[in-house]
């Protein structure tokens, strides 16, 4: 998965490099391969179908006026437009509803509504559980989840679009991953145990 991830991001600096020259094969096939995780993105912070295209759009209008800003030291591709993507979510919200929306209520929108790929890690009769032990931890943390295996950063390209520190990404992520694996593995116990007694034979 890390390999591919590599591949990945070094397909879409070279993609970038030839764009930035004016290859216009180069800026579709890199608009191709970056458009589909920015727009999961947006979806799934943004309930309305119009706002969430006209994000997506104004997102992909900035990266082509960018360009040549971008800065491969700084992170991937996707990390540098997922960060543009965030601020146009909240941009969105603070523009749509400036006396409404609270720091905290953005946040919740921020952490998105699933966490996607951890599918992929855990087996199917956990996830529904996993899913719901997430949703009680706070929204910062679902963001960074959602980054990681949703959109599927890094760890420190999660970093770079929370702007936090490598270092804080790394403890956040293995303290909530360790806090996330006792609690199934505690209810998985106590099913067990449940399972044991005389009493709790099935009908």
């Amino acid at each position: 998965m890390e390999l591919k991830k590599k591949l990945r991001d070094r397909h879409h600096r070279l993609l970038m490099l030839l764009a930035r020259k004016g290859n216009e094969d180069a800026f579709r096939r890199l608009y191709q391969g970056i458009y589909d995780p920015v727009a999961a993105y947006v979806n799934r912070r943004v309930a309305h179908t119009v706002d969430a295209e006209d994000i997506i759009a104004d997102v992909f209008r900035k990266f082509l006026m960018r360009m040549d800003s971008y800065d491969s030291t700084k992170g991937s591709v996707l990390t540098w437009v997922v960060s543009m993507a965030r601020h146009g979510v909240i941009d969105h919200y603070r523009r749509s509803k400036p006396a409404t929306v609270d720091s905290d209520e953005l946040a919740e929108i921020l952490a998105g509504t699933r966490p996607g790929a951890l599918q992929s890690m855990i087996q199917e009769e956990d996830l529904l559980r996993v899913q719901a032990l997430l949703l009680k931890q706070p929204p910062e943390i679902r963001e960074m989840f959602d980054l990681r295996f949703g959109q599927g950063l890094r760890v420190k390209e999660v970093a770079a679009v929370m702007g936090i520190s490598p270092d804080a990404a790394k403890q956040r992520f293995a303290r909530t991953l360790k806090q996330l694996r006792a609690q199934l593995r505690d209810e998985k116990s106590m099913k067990s145990r449940k399972g044991t007694r005389p009493w709790a034979t099935a009908d």
